[in-house]
C-alpha cells in the first residue's frame, strides 16, 4: 500500500486573478535539499550555507518584494504556499524563508530610500529580533543604543544585516520604538541557540556592542510600521499578522510532513498477534483521515484569508486594528492546533517514534518548539481578545 497526500500546493506557473505574473516556488531540487540535510542541520543548529544560498538564488526571500525593487511581487498567498512546502521538507527552514521573505519586506515597505536602494541592489537577507527592548537616544540624526544585544534572532549565520528592537523615550515620556540594522560584518552572532527543537533556524543572539550609533537611515519604526513606499504591499504588511502566518504555515508543513511519516511507517509496522499492518486497521486508518481533514481545512481557510487581504490591499484597503487581531487570532488558531496533529502521527507509529533515527521525533520537537512561540502567548491572546472586545487601549502597532 502507497500513501499520497492530496492537498494541491500553488507552484511554479501559477498565478491568482489579483496577480498577473507568477511568484517563485520551491524546486524539487531545492527541497530535496532541504530535506536531505533536515537531520544535519538539526545536528549542528544551522542550516547548511549551500541550502541558504539556493533558497536565496530561487527568490524565496523576495517573494513578496515589489518587482520595481528586484522582487516577484508575489501575494501573500504565495509566500505561505512557498513557506509550506519548504517546511514540508524541513521545519526550521521554512521558518528561515517564512521570516526571511517577511523582514524583507518590511523594508520594502518602510525603511529609507537611502537603505532600499542599496539593499535591494542584490539579493540579500536581514535577521532582527523584537525580544527584549534596548534602549536607545536620537542625537543628531543617529541612535546611540546602549547594550545593544538581542536573543532569537533566526537566520542571523547567513544574514547580511542583523539587528533588533530599540526603545527611544521622548521628551513627553511617550515611547517609540524602531528596529536597527547594521552590517553583519559590525556584529557578533553568539551560538547561544541550544534548544529542544526548530535548532537549524541558527536563532542565535546578536550582539552590536556596549554602545553603538547607528544612523537614522538605517532604522524604521516597528512593530507599527510608518509606510515610506505606499503601494499594495504597504497594505498588506502587518506585522503581527505575518510573523503569526509564518508560524502557522511551518506547523502545517511539518503536520503534513507527520502525516506521511506515519502512513509510511504503519505500512511495515505489525504488533505482535496481529494479522495485518498498522496502515491497515481501522484505528490507525479513522485517526488518518482526522488529521488529514483538520490539516486541509486550516490550510484552505488560513489561503482564503491572506486572498482576502490581498484583494482588499489591491483596492487600496488596509486592515484595521480588528482586522489585524482577527487575522492573527485565526493562524495562532492553527499555530497551537498542529502539535496535536504532529502527536496524533506519532502515537500511531508507537515508540519506535521516540527514537532519534525516526525523522517523527524531530517532527514533534519542532512543532512543540514552535507552540511556545509570543505569537500564542496568553499575553498576546488577551490583548487581541480586547481588541474584538472593544476595550484595548494600547498602542495600536503592536497589534
Amino acid at each position: 500500500m502507497s500513501t499520497q497526500l492530496t492537498t494541491e500546493l500553488a507552484g511554479p506557473g501559477i498565478s491568482t486573478s489579483m496577480t498577473p505574473g507568477t511568484a517563485p516556488f520551491p524546486s524539487p531540487q531545492l527541497l530535496d535539499m532541504i530535506h536531505a540535510g533536515a537531520a544535519t542541520a538539526d545536528a549542528r543548529a544551522r542550516l547548511d550555507v549551500d541550502t541558504f544560498e539556493q533558497m536565496l538564488s530561487e527568490g524565496l526571500f523576495h517573494i513578496l518584494v515589489p518587482p520595481e525593487l528586484g522582487g516577484a511581487g508575489g501575494t501573500p498567498r504565495q509566500w505561505f504556499d512557498a513557506t509550506l512546502a519548504v517546511a514540508h521538507a524541513d521545519p526550521s527552514a521554512g521558518w528561515i524563508v517564512a521570516q526571511g521573505a517577511v523582514q524583507n519586506a518590511w523594508v520594502a515597505v518602510a525603511a529609507d530610500d537611502r537603505f532600499v536602494r542599496d539593499y535591494f541592489a542584490t539579493r540579500q537577507t536581514i535577521a532582527t529580533s523584537g525580544a527584549g527592548r534596548v534602549p536607545a537616544e536620537l542625537i543628531d540624526g543617529t541612535y546611540l543604543a546602549r547594550g545593544a544585544r538581542w536573543p532569537y534572532v533566526s537566520g542571523s549565520t547567513h544574514a547580511d544585516y542583523v539587528g533588533g528592537a530599540v526603545v527611544i523615550a521622548g521628551p513627553d515620556g511617550s515611547l517609540e520604538t524602531r528596529l536597527v540594522l547594521q552590517p553583519v560584518g559590525a556584529a557578533t552572532i553568539r551560538p547561544t541557540w541550544d534548544t529542544l527543537g526548530l535548532r537549524a533556524t541558527g536563532s542565535n543572539d546578536v550582539d552590536l556592542g556596549e554602545r553603538v550609533e547607528i544612523p537614522d537611515w538605517l532604522t524604521f519604526p516597528w512593530p507599527g510600521l510608518l509606510v515610506t513606499h505606499p503601494g499594495v504591499l504597504a497594505n498588506a504588511t502587518t506585522v503581527g499578522a505575518m510573523i503569526a502566518f509564518s508560524a502557522a504555515a511551518v506547523q502545517l508543513g511539518a503536520a503534513r510532513r507527520a502525516m506521511e511519516v506515519a502512513a509510511q511507517s504503519a505500512e511495515s509496522k505489525r504488533r505482535p498477534l496481529e494479522k495485518s499492518p498498522l496502515v491497515e486497521q481501522a484505528p490507525f486508518i479513522r485517526g488518518f483521515a482526522d488529521m488529514h481533514g483538520r490539516i486541509e481545512l486550516a490550510t484552505a481557510g488560513l489561503r482564503h484569508l491572506l486572498d482576502d487581504l490581498w484583494s482588499r490591499a489591491c483596492d487600496g484597503e488596509a486592515p484595521d486594528t480588528v482586522g489585524r487581531a482577527r487575522l492573527r487570532l485565526a493562524a495562532a488558531d492553527e499555530q497551537g492546533g498542529c502539535p496535536h496533529d504532529v502527536g496524533a502521527g506519532r502515537d500511531g507509529v508507537g515508540a519506535d517514534a521516540t527514537h532519534r533515527s525516526h525523522p517523527m521525533e524531530r517532527l514533534t520537537r519542532d512543532s512543540q518548539m514552535l507552540s511556545h512561540h509570543v505569537a500564542v502567548n496568553a499575553p498576546s491572546q488577551e490583548r487581541l481578545g480586547a481588541v474584538l472586545l472593544g476595550s484595548y487601549d494600547g498602542p495600536p502597532g503592536v497589534i
